[in-house]
């Protein structure tokens, strides 16, 4: 997809699908070959994905995302704000209300 072609180059902040997953987590290109990406996200973990598992990091304030909690469960939510620096950033979960001042690597998109 052409979307994915965008998201390719060394030092790109991507969202990429994680092993078996239908969603996508943010984190950096961190090397390229051929149709292969390798990154790390932003929670630390690496991975190597095809580009077409990849596309442009496009969270802002008001998209919808899924966050981990406290209890280790990941609730819907949407962001509030992101930071400067891309990483820090408030959200509100859609559930009960609660904001919460949290960073990309505890969050997740569809």
């Amino acid at each position: 997809p052409a979307h994915a072609e965008a998201a390719q180059d060394v030092g790109d902040w991507v969202l990429s699908k994680w092993r078996g997953s239908s969603q996508y987590f943010p984190g950096v290109v961190t090397e390229r070959s051929g149709r292969q990406v390798k990154f790390r996200f932003d929670d630390g973990d690496v991975d190597t994905v095809f580009i077409d598992m990849v596309r442009p990091f496009d969270w802002v304030a008001g998209s919808a995302v899924e966050c981990r909690w406290s209890d280790g469960k990941w609730y819907p939510a949407t962001i509030r704000w992101i930071a400067g620096n891309g990483s820090t950033m408030q959200i509100r979960y859609d559930e009960d209300g609660t904001v919460e001042r949290t960073n990309t690597g505890r969050c997740r998109s569809h």
